[in-house]
């Protein structure tokens, strides 16, 4: 196990033992909303000054507001997460109305995260719940609302 791969599941106990894979370095351009976004160039916060947030989209922490600004780049509501021939699906974690993150499909069915400034992932879903990750550094939340969007390129 690399020290990466160590200080990770320290922050996100629910990746031990779980099938995930760091897939790019640390770097604070980017984060988990642009990333689902297919954005790597910025950061998107709503309450953040000098970071990007869709224009028209509420200006708050709230899971609506961060639906309402990934339906900018064209994601609507959907039932669930599952693997849609075409379709790139976003699972949206939370604590209730509290946007805590978001994941991104990948074609295979398997999920890619930016974790805040540090690296990327590809990871099951479930690792990075509250539940999994009780005792750990960082709280997502559950998976409380799924979007869908046509897959890009």
């Amino acid at each position: 196990m690399t020290p990466d791969e160590l200080r990770l599941e320290f922050f996100l106990p629910g990746l031990r033992g779980s099938r995930y894979a760091i897939t790019s370095p640390p770097t604070d351009r980017y984060n988990c909303i642009a990333w689902a976004a297919g954005i790597d160039h910025a950061w998107w916060e709503p309450l953040r000054r000098r970071a990007f947030w869709p224009p028209g989209a509420p200006r708050s922490s709230k899971v609506a507001a961060v639906m309402a600004a990934l339906a900018t780049t064209g994601y609507e509501p959907c039932d669930d997460g599952n693997v849609e021939e075409g379709i790139e699906k976003i699972a949206i974690y939370g604590n209730g109305e509290q946007f805590e993150h978001v994941a991104r499909q990948l074609d295979t069915g398997r999920w890619t995260s930016k974790l805040g400034e540090s690296y990327d992932i590809e990871h099951e879903l479930e690792a990075l719940t509250s539940a999994a990750n009780l005792g750990g550094q960082v709280q997502y939340g559950e998976v409380v609302a799924y979007m869908r969007r046509g897959r890009l390129g």
